[in-house]
């Protein structure tokens, strides 16, 4: 037979909480060790043969120039007022 031991609880009054203690040391950093070596860079191979230009071909021929149209006739020129007599 198991023997059961009923404990009582000493609970704070409702409302209150309870001090919190100090804040503790803390801990030291782990120092940061050398930095490795720098990875060699991949050399670049040589630069490929550059595309051929494809030639031009022919020129089409020009479009012929549209005629010009007859000028229109020049408006006829107003008479000119004549000048009145010269003052002293």
């Amino acid at each position: 037979m198991l023997a059961l031991e009923v404990k009582e609880i000493d609970a704070s009054p409702a409302g209150r909480l309870n001090p919190v203690g100090p804040v503790g040391p803390v801990a030291p950093v782990d120092p940061v060790g050398p930095v490795g070596p720098v990875a060699p860079v991949d050399p670049v191979g040589p630069v490929g043969p550059v595309a051929p230009v494809a030639p031009v071909g022919p020129v089409g021929p020009v479009a012929p120039v549209d005629p010009v149209g007859p000028v229109a006739p020049v408006a006829p020129v107003a008479p000119v007022d004549p000048v009145g007599p010269v003052g002293d």
